[in-house]
């Protein structure tokens, strides 16, 4: 499991070109990651079933929406 948190803690360190590389991932939870920071909306981080990460994924989204990006 923490090998899995590292790998989308890295994952979201990157900045996502645009959706289509969201819909290439085969996890769905990397792919609801993906997809909520990219979008923006926090519905993709409720799909997520880790606890940390989704925790981790509506703060990113939280400061996305904040920021205005």
């Amino acid at each position: 499991m923490k090998i899995y948190i590292f790998i989308v803690m890295v994952l979201s360190s990157s900045a996502y070109a645009d959706m289509t590389e969201c819909l290439r991932k085969t996890d769905k939870n990397e792919k609801n990651y993906c997809m909520a920071i990219y979008s923006g909306s926090g519905t993709y981080c409720d799909k997520i079933t880790g606890y940390e990460t989704r925790m981790d994924c509506m703060r990113k989204v939280i400061a996305k929406q904040r920021s205005g990006r």
